[in-house]
């Protein structure tokens, strides 16, 4: 039984996971974004680039709608998203990035090189390149994540 705790899929893709948010937050703190929490940094990979409803997050979150908007309400305060008028349904709001939500999603995009070049340290850019493309896999078969663009 232990020798299944420790090599166990599961073990290892948490503790992964749990890495992968830990490092990022911590260089988002470094890089000023200093109120981010991971809930918060996890809801922001559901919104489109163009905005997305509340009810399209919770839906591909699995959580109900009041969680989101909780979530929501605290990126509007930081300052990373703002509710607007959906142009294709007025009775409908959209949550959307501002110029501060744009400037965390470039800076999230160079923490991601540094975790890689991390990882490809480790493991190689040939193992990596399976990595990545064996979890987009399993998500993608498991209808985890946002769905692709």
């Amino acid at each position: 039984m232990l020798e299944f705790q420790a090599e166990s899929l599961q073990r290892h893709a948490i503790e992964f996971g749990e890495w992968m948010v830990r490092a990022s937050n911590d260089r988002a703190r470094e890089m000023g974004h200093t109120g981010l929490r991971p809930a918060l940094a996890r809801l922001m990979v559901f919104i489109r680039w163009e905005g997305s409803r509340i009810t399209d997050i919770a839906r591909a979150q699995d959580v109900s709608k009041n969680a989101v908007g909780q979530l929501v309400s605290e990126l509007e305060e930081l300052g990373y998203v703002e509710r607007v008028p959906d142009p294709a349904d007025g009775r409908a709001k959209i949550v959307r990035y501002t110029d501060r939500g744009r400037a965390l999603i470039a800076d999230a995009a160079a923490i991601a090189e540094e975790l890689d070049a991390r990882i490809e340290s480790i493991i190689g850019p040939e193992r990596l390149a399976e990595l990545r493309t064996t979890l987009a896999d399993i998500c993608h078969h498991l209808a985890l994540g946002p769905p692709p663009p």
